[in-house]
């Protein structure tokens, strides 16, 4: 019978935390958590954050190593909360775990019911057969065996869905022409019809043919047998998959490492008001200034270079945006030239803005986005020229979901490029613990900013999810209109994911 400490009840849920809601109408939580709704003292159901709290109950909210804790319960464990010692008591045994199963198999039933109406072809003996396996288990109340048909069955009743985006993003390890041959099949074969090939990292390159004094060959790829992105290109065209250049815009290297750029050209580099390289809100990542016209000249120019050399499919722009903003001392935008280009248009002088809150700093805020708009639009001319000499090079970003948040906090007016229509596709980062969560994301801005299709960002598998959680988010961005999904990344694909993947939504 685990016990679990509890760290407050009602309020807001921090680091860690499990919290309780009850007595309010719902938990007003974020999505990076997960939460089980209590009902009369059962577990009823397990998912989302934001939940209502129910009359005859609580919900139990958990971030971090708390969600852990609440991904470890079902539905019908029963919980008592002893509020004066701030524990919960909660008892998982077979019968719990029988009506949590209970449960699931009606599901599947009716997930199998559908596929049949439906006409849509699948493995229908081998479903029918887990099925059936887990109803006897059931009835044997063998809560391992029912599990473990009850999960292959999911899987096996999955739709699947003919001509959507399934893209990966991929950070090349290959060194030889064999092994790119090998990936582009393997990811081909598990469904997967675009890849996102990573073209510069950390200020190296990964395209031998736009190496430069400030942007040096990867070490690993100096002793490859072949220019290792025009074999991705060679091999997608052979194999029928599009590849996409993946460019990390302004992101330029991690503190700490050797650098090219921040050697030979320090004055490019996004500084903090005390000078410093600048830090990333979560990560020590050293950025080019977005707001200098050089630096959009250096970068416009080198992608144009990309693609002339190089039959890429299309281009997708990652890090165009500032640092992420924690506050006045740990934002960059502080550079010497970048204060006089402000003060010269605006008047004000950025070093006496004292807070976040000032209505100086909205104004430096939306000024640096408007910076990094006119990047973007540059690079958009860039692209239709091209296109108009016969070429069809697909434009996308990555962005986070949320607009407002995006520009507060990263400088990103992404939702204007989307108005202007500027982009084929929007690829928004829906790095959420739960299907539900990834739902609602998707679906609010598919509603919201649909002139660009939505192919929804991902990442179960890199966040060391449950298997099973790779098929119901894919299902979640379906449901939400999205016209396609991209897993962040291949380092976490596993054989086991393909197999799954296969056999369900990426069967056709």
């Amino acid at each position: 019978m685990p016990k679990f400490k509890v760290s407050h009840i009602n309020g807001p849920r921090l680091a860690d935390e499990i919290v309780i809601y009850e007595k309010v109408p719902a938990t007003g939580t974020n999505v990076y958590g997960i939460e089980a709704v209590v009902e009369n003292g059962m577990v009823v159901r397990i998912g989302s954050n934001g939940n209502a709290v129910p009359d005859n109950g609580f919900v139990i909210s958990g971030h971090g190593k708390g969600a852990e804790a609440v991904r470890s319960l079902c539905v019908g464990a029963k919980a008592q909360l002893d509020r004066d010692a701030l524990e919960l008591d909660i008892v998982v045994d077979d019968s719990s775990r029988i009506y949590g199963a209970k449960e699931r198999l009606a599901l599947v039933k009716q997930r199998f019911e559908k596929l049949v109406m439906s006409g849509q072809n699948f493995y229908i003996d081998r479903a029918a057969e887990e099925i059936s396996r887990a109803a006897q288990a059931i009835e044997e109340s063998d809560v391992k065996a029912a599990d473990a048909a009850l999960e292959e069955a999911y899987y096996l009743t999955a739709e699947t869905k003919e001509n959507e985006i399934r893209a990966i993003w991929h950070r090349p390890k290959e060194t030889t022409a064999l092994q790119v041959e090998a990936t582009v099949r393997r990811l081909r074969d598990a469904g997967f019809n675009m890849i996102l090939i990573e073209t510069n990292y950390e200020g190296y390159a990964n395209a031998a043919k736009t190496v430069k004094p400030w942007l040096p060959l990867r070490k690993e790829l100096e002793t490859a047998d072949c220019d290792i992105i025009e074999e991705f290109i060679k091999q997608g065209k052979k194999q029928g998959v599009k590849i996409h250049a993946w460019l990390e815009d302004f992101f330029f290297g991690v503190q700490g490492e050797e650098n090219a750029m921040y050697r030979l050209r320090p004055d490019l580099i996004a500084r903090t008001r005390s000078g410093g390289i600048f830090v990333d809100g979560w990560d020590s990542f050293i950025f080019l200034n977005p707001a200098l016209d050089e630096v959009h000249d250096l970068l416009v120019d080198l992608y144009r270079e990309l693609l002339e050399k190089y039959d890429f499919d299309g281009i997708q722009l990652d890090y165009i945006r500032y640092p992420v903003i924690k506050d006045i001392d740990h934002s960059a935008g502080f550079e010497e030239q970048t204060a006089k280009m402000f003060f010269a248009e605006t008047g004000i002088d950025i070093n006496k803005i004292e807070s976040v809150n000032d209505p100086e700093w909205a104004k430096f805020v939306e000024w640096r986005a408007s910076r990094v708009t006119k990047y973007v639009e540059r690079i958009v001319k860039m692209v239709a020229e091209l296109n108009a000499g016969g070429r069809d090079i697909k434009l996308s970003t990555a962005v986070f979901g949320d607009p407002a948040e995006a520009i507060r906090l990263k400088c990103q007016n992404w939702l204007y490029w989307v108005k202007q229509r500027w982009l084929d596709y929007i690829f928004p980062m829906a790095y959420l613990a739960d299907a539900e969560d990834v739902e609602k994301q998707i679906r609010f801005m598919v509603e919201q900013y649909g002139e660009a299709p939505n192919v929804s960002g991902i990442s179960p598998m890199y966040s060391h999810l449950p298997v099973i959680e790779s098929t119901r988010q894919v299902e979640a961005c379906r449901r939400a209109g999205a016209a396609g999904v991209a897993f962040f990344e291949t380092v976490a694909l596993t054989d086991i994911q393909i197999e799954k993947l296969k056999e369900g939504v990426f069967r056709s």
